[in-house]
């Protein structure tokens, strides 16, 4: 798998990024045209957003073509410069951002192209960026793509068994980033609305949020009318007041509000297909 995935990343990376983006979006329209689940993702882009069928389908084409050029910049990602990369991404909000050595906790929503954003976060802001993901299976794939994600200086963090190694990122002054618009097993998390329905999320930042009194810094990527990024980073969210569950629980809920926030400004931005409701309450 390794020498596949090194053979298309060369030959992606020969082509200039304009041209590599347009292949995206002709992979997008293809994903979009023959894709499964056709008619349950539309249904679930009308329900959550209240927009007719037709709306619902137009979200759902835009979806995959930002899908379809995300993967390709992903894949090409390990032989872009820092120049193109700094062409191609800009950050708004950065007046936000801690002093250099705070150790601060960020939320990130797979939008946009969130793992460009990831990667390359350490050429816009020197404090070091730290990103707890769940590993991927097999070993060999989750090894590519690990060195992709830290081509630029971001260290991965698989989030079994990291809570030891977390405290000690952040007891270093070093920046820790969550995603949390994914579906979370009932034992890792916990009920909030999401589009009005109770969708299980991961309370572990609002965890660590607590413990250490942290700010919450939310970072969201979105694809411009060009096809370049833009990532802003929005004012902090206060920690919990404490470790009750009630106070985890309404942190938890305000993490999720901004990002439900942001895909209804940009809701062809975010993935649609997965099926973020999957565990419901008992």
């Amino acid at each position: 798998m390794t020498l596949l995935l090194n053979s298309i990343s060369w030959l992606l990376g020969r082509l200039p990024l304009r041209g590599a983006l347009a292949l995206g979006r002709g992979l997008g329209y293809l994903a979009a045209l023959f894709g499964k689940r056709r008619q349950e993702i539309i249904g679930r882009i009308a329900d959550c957003l209240e927009v007719d069928m037709p709306e619902a389908a137009r979200i759902r084409r835009r979806m995959y073509r930002n899908l379809g050029m995300t993967a390709v910049e992903f894949l090409r990602q390990p032989h872009m410069t820092e120049a193109e990369v700094r062409e191609h991404i800009q950050f708004e909000g950065l007046e936000h951002v801690p002093p250099l050595g705070t150790p601060a906790l960020a939320l990130v929503t797979h939008t946009g192209n969130w793992e460009l954003l990831a990667a390359a976060s350490p050429l816009f802001y020197p404090n070091p960026l730290h990103v707890v993901v769940k590993a991927l299976k097999p070993e060999s794939l989750n090894t590519w793509v690990t060195q992709t994600r830290s081509r630029w200086g971001t260290a991965i963090h698989d989030r079994r068994g990291s809570a030891r190694d977390l405290l000690k990122i952040l007891n270093s002054g070093e920046i820790l980033a969550f995603i949390l618009d994914q579906n979370a097993k009932r034992n890792w998390g916990v009920f909030v609305d999401f589009f009005g329905k109770p969708a299980c999320t991961s309370d572990g930042l609002s965890q660590l949020a607590a413990m250490k009194g942290l700010n919450t810094y939310p970072v969201f990527c979105r694809r411009l009318p060009d096809n370049s990024l833009q990532v802003t980073v929005r004012p902090p969210l206060p920690p919990p007041p404490s470790r009750e569950p009630e106070a985890i629980l309404e942190h938890t809920r305000l993490c999720t509000g901004e990002i439900e926030g942001f895909i209804r400004q940009y809701p062809d931005q975010w993935i649609w297909m997965h099926r973020r409701w999957r565990t419901q309450p008992e």
